[in-house]
């Protein structure tokens, strides 16, 4: 009886681990997305000011043109 209530609390601890290595797994992948989604945002947002810089920009220049 105890040897197999040994068995049964060995093959519990097994899967416990299993499932604990695998949430770590994705912890891990979880925080490398988040690292690049940080990236990816930050030049999204430097794009964004480039083209309201260059449409800024364009605006002035068919000013100046209006101007003339």
């Amino acid at each position: 009886m105890f040897a197999g209530v040994g068995v049964a609390l060995s093959i519990l601890a097994f899967f416990i681990k299993r499932n604990k290595w695998e949430l770590d797994d994705m912890k891990e992948r979880l925080r490398e997305i988040e690292i690049s989604h940080a990236g990816q945002a930050k030049e999204v947002n430097h794009l964004n000011k480039l083209a309201e810089d260059r449409r800024e920009d364009i605006k002035k220049l068919f000013e100046r043109m209006e101007g003339k």
